[in-house]
């Protein structure tokens, strides 16, 4: 019996493939950028941009699986 592809297969370690995690209590230095920093914002001032890609349609047969899901649950993933 030949060998399987499978066991041909060499995975890299975690660390390698998801970065070795910083310990509790440590932080990382920040570099004060813009991208670097947490900025809260009112939620009332969030709004849909042109061209978004997810759209929620608020129409009667929307009403009717919230009805649905918030009396039988969610049966079936959607």
């Amino acid at each position: 019996m030949g060998s399987r592809s499978a066991d041909k297969i060499k995975f890299r370690s975690f660390d390698d493939l998801f970065g070795e995690q910083e310990p509790k209590g440590v932080e990382k230095e920040t570099k004060g950028t813009v991208e670097d920093q947490v900025v809260r914002i009112v939620l009332a001032e969030l709004h849909p941009f042109k061209g978004h890609p997810f759209r929620v349609m608020e129409d009667e047969e929307m009403m009717e699986m919230v009805e649905s899901v918030r009396q039988f649950g969610v049966l079936v993933p959607v």
